[in-house]
């Protein structure tokens, strides 16, 4: 069985169809937007300039927030040749759709690509006031599902029907609404992850609650808690039509938690440097003050930072760490991203939750059993009953989506 899916890798879309190679889909509003972005930054180049050589040595050179990148939040199929993904480009974000990406037809009983017209692009809905992030499809009432993230920090759940122009949300207060998903029938239910957030006087972000699984019945206006564990985040889920919930688990920890030990680490980490710059300060010192001159004529130069942690899940991740951690599991070229705690759970009604997978980062269930799982490197394919085989490699891989392509088929 071959699969078909989609990947979002470092806020690219890609596609993969069978054994044929990877696409990349470049989306024309988002190229737009950068080459405005582009040419206001060389009319202005002169001003920036002249701001730098009035600055002392050293100020103005921490690199600037890149407001003109363009990155894919979410991605779903709507139909057998058309996408529905959300985008974030600079100030702004945007559902859109695009048409005719996998062209299909029947030759000697085997499926196989064929000429056609170039993709198409078409912009449904765009906004500076919000972000919009994951994204999902109801066929039967052709209604669109996605978070819409504002500008305090809160995340609610929003709809919108495929031909309208406005964002309705179907969810509200200080929390983190997200990844929401259609539960599969003729009602208007959603899946989606919640998580309460904590402010200060100010009304600065200072805590977030273990995340939860919620249902979202719209035509009843009725939200019910599917699974809650105050020791574990219950992140991205899914719904299968007969009740199965599916969902990535990983321990909760709160952000002060967080802060409290990245501080610490960074403390540590950086004590014997400390004590290296002390020592060469002071001897720096009393040789200019008894030679004219310094202990070093090098040129000073601005300091550059490799960082190699990540932010998965709102969750920021040292990925090389876990990547040398993980390389003696599974794939040694494709370790997992994330540490092994992250498991895809499977929970059928009334039974306790199953561990399928370790150190997953993102998944997908399709219409008859099967499962596509990234661990952040890979993407790895599973047939009911079957065992997970690798499809493609890249990193990193923040979500994959199975594509449905049978209307191709003649």
């Amino acid at each position: 069985m071959s699969f078909n899916f989609a990947y979002l890798s470092g806020g690219r879309l890609y596609l993969k169809l069978g054994q044929a190679n990877v696409q990349t889909i470049i989306s024309e509003f988002g190229q737009a937007v950068q080459q405005r972005e582009s040419q206001q930054q060389q009319r202005n180049g002169w001003k920036q300039k002249s701001v730098a050589n009035l600055m002392p040595a050293g100020m103005g050179q921490d690199r600037q927030p890149d407001r003109s990148k363009v990155a894919v939040q979410g991605v779903c199929p709507t139909s057998a040749d058309r996408l529905l993904y959300t985008l974030a480009a600079g100030e702004v974000g945007g559902i859109f759709t695009l048409e005719q990406f996998a062209p299909m037809v029947n030759i000697g009983g085997t499926a196989a690509p064929v000429a056609r017209p170039q993709t198409k692009e078409k912009r449904l809905f765009h906004s500076a006031d919000f972000k919009v992030d994951r994204v999902d499809f109801h066929p039967e009432y052709q209604l669109i599902a996605c978070a819409a993230i504002g500008k305090d920090g809160t995340a609610n759940i929003a709809t919108m029907p495929v031909n309208a122009v406005h964002l309705s949300q179907v969810t509200e207060g200080d929390s983190l609404d997200l990844a929401p998903k259609w539960i599969p029938g003729f009602r208007r239910a959603i899946v989606f992850q919640s998580a309460g957030i904590g402010r200060d006087g100010a009304g600065y972000i200072i805590e977030q609650k273990h995340s939860t699984i919620e249902q979202l019945d719209i035509d009843r206006q009725e939200v019910i808690t599917l699974a809650s564990d105050p020791k574990y985040d219950l992140l991205s889920p899914q719904m299968t039509a007969d009740g199965t919930l599916y969902y990535i688990r990983r321990p909760y920890s709160s952000l002060r938690q967080r802060a409290r030990f990245s501080q610490l680490l960074k403390d540590a980490l950086s004590i014997p440097a400390r004590l290296c710059t002390a020592v060469f300060e002071w001897l720096n010192f009393f040789t200019r003050r008894h030679t004219g001159k310094s202990l070093l004529s090098l040129p000073q130069l601005p300091q550059q930072t490799n960082s190699q942690q990540m932010l998965f899940l709102g969750r920021l991740v040292d990925v090389g760490s876990e990547m040398e951690r993980n390389r003696r599991f599974g794939d040694a070229d494709s370790p997992s991203l994330v540490p092994r705690s992250w498991e895809l759970i499977e929970q059928f009604p009334h039974r306790e939750p199953k561990v399928i997978g370790s150190g997953v980062l993102a998944f997908d269930i399709g219409a008859e059993g099967q499962i596509v799982y990234s661990n952040g490197s890979a993407v790895y394919g599973i047939i009911p009953g079957g065992v997970a085989q690798r499809l493609i490699i890249d990193r990193p891989i923040e979500q994959v989506v199975l594509l449905d392509l049978d209307n191709h088929l003649n």
